[in-house]
């Protein structure tokens, strides 16, 4: 395979089993049931559902690596809380994640914990955090307002200068573990998994779905596009043109420190921190609107040093271990597009998650399976 993942703290701390398994490639077949378009974690979590919903024979193709994008450059959260939204069907997608990524760490490990998140007030507007905290309540999540003494209390190397809000259940995964054990589930079943397949255009006819890749066509009964901020470039070729836009990010990591160094994930109102299980501190999460344009921007480097050292001065000195980016598919309206194109009643899509692409996953790709083989009656993606 010639494209490799970026480097990363997930790719620092992947076994060379798992990373074995992300890079092998399968030949894409000729035919399949349903092709999924992208290897990113919505992609792969759809292509797990589409089987679990008795589709025959799956086919995953991506133009790069395995996760080697969104998938692979993002932060693993589980914010269920802090990223609830005023959509009673988000919330719904939300809890019914938790559940699946509670079941499938009884399946293989892919550091799945719920260590809790501070988000902090750094205006020292106590109403605004008590409403904050009454509005999640009354949705169902645990939220509790804490005091600075608290927060210090609950993170001694954190220099707070306000109170905040506890989110007790909220979490972190590893993005590439999870992909790997994915992955070779998939295979298990039957599944190809497709690197540096590139889809070159799509053509629709009565009887299917014709991918047309460099040197091949996959005919499919129906076909998924989950490429994420890449999803327009695909459905133009259709005609239609979700508003999916790409919103760079970046994160970095320090050396390993020792555990409970940072005991929850620290949201700030820039960035947010917190410590993998392999005792790296991990700082990030901009959102740069550049298109996409590749590669680490230094003052946005210098930025979360920045905040970094002003929240926890004893890890001002420590060096920068690896920076990274990821394109985030920003869609204008907050929420996911999930089920078959406009005009197109056999291409799906299910992208559009921004920030929530891992906290989602499992239940968006459950919706789109259902949608596909018809336990649900499909209505056009509405952006």
């Amino acid at each position: 395979m010639s494209e490799q993942l970026r480097d990363s703290v997930w790719t620092r701390t992947l076994s060379d089993e798992r990373r074995e398994v992300l890079a092998a490639s399968d030949a894409a077949p000729a035919a399949v049931d349903v092709a999924v378009v992208g290897a990113g974690l919505i992609g792969l979590w759809t292509a797990r559902e589409l089987v679990r919903a008795g589709v025959q024979k799956v086919a995953v193709v991506d133009r790069g690596p395995i996760a080697g994008e969104a998938s692979g450059a993002n932060a693993g959260g589980l914010w269920y809380a802090h990223e609830a939204l005023d959509s009673d069907v988000l919330a719904a997608l939300g809890r019914e994640s938790g559940e699946a990524y509670r079941r499938l760490a009884d399946e293989f490990e892919f550091d799945h914990a719920r260590r809790g998140m501070i988000e902090l007030d750094l205006r020292a507007e106590q109403p605004e955090t008590l409403a904050r905290a009454e509005k999640l309540q009354q949705a169902g999540y645990r939220a509790e307002p804490v005091t600075r003494q608290q927060v210090r209390s609950l993170e001694p190397d954190l220099a707070a200068p306000h109170g905040g809000l506890l989110l007790p259940d909220d979490g972190q995964l590893h993005p590439l573990k999870l992909a790997a054990g994915l992955v070779a589930d998939l295979r298990r079943q039957g599944v190809s998994v497709s690197s540096g397949a590139e889809v070159r255009r799509i053509e629709t006819n009565s009887d299917g779905v014709r991918l047309v890749l460099a040197d091949q066509a996959v005919s499919a009964e129906a076909v998924v596009i989950a490429c994420g901020a890449w999803t327009p470039m695909l459905t133009e070729t259709l005609g239609w043109r979700p508003p999916i836009r790409p919103i760079r990010g970046v994160l970095l990591a320090l050396d390993p420190l020792p555990p409970g160094t940072l005991r929850h994930t620290i949201m700030s109102n820039r960035y947010y921190y917190w410590q993998s299980a392999s005792g790296a501190v991990v700082a990030g999460g901009s959102l740069e609107d550049v298109g996409f344009e590749r590669g680490v921007d230094d003052q946005t480097v210098a930025s979360i040093r920045a905040d970094l050292a002003q929240l926890f001065p004893a890890l001002a000195d420590r060096p920068t271990a690896c920076s990274w980016y990821g394109f985030r598919p920003f869609c204008e309206d907050q929420a996911p597009v999930i089920g078959p194109a406009p005009g197109h009643d056999r291409v799906f899509i299910n992208a559009g998650h921004f920030r929530r692409g891992v906290l989602l996953a499992p239940a968006s790709a459950r919706l789109l399976a259902d949608q596909l083989t018809g336990r649900l009656s499909p209505q056009p993606a509405l952006p």
